[in-house]
């Protein structure tokens, strides 16, 4: 048997019926923009300078990104 479980929100749903669905919902305020960051970073294609860039990428980004998002937010 197969079952699929859709909701369009998990707001009323019990954490057991999340549970049993294999999800775990975390609201997107509590991930921040660093999860996505590194989520694009592994999808990057490769290339010759790539730990270069990356290294790069990731100086730019302590040194810009956090303390941008907490400019914006106020």
């Amino acid at each position: 048997m197969t079952m699929i479980f859709e909701a369009e929100d998990l707001e009323e749903a019990s954490p057991a019926t999340v549970s049993r669905c294999g999800m775990v919902y975390m609201e997107p305020t509590t991930l921040g923009v660093e999860v996505l960051f590194h989520s694009w970073k592994d999808r990057l294609q490769d290339n010759v300078n790539r730990e270069i860039m990356l290294k790069k990428m990731d100086y730019l980004y302590d040194f810009f990104v956090e303390d941008g998002c907490e400019f914006l937010r106020l």
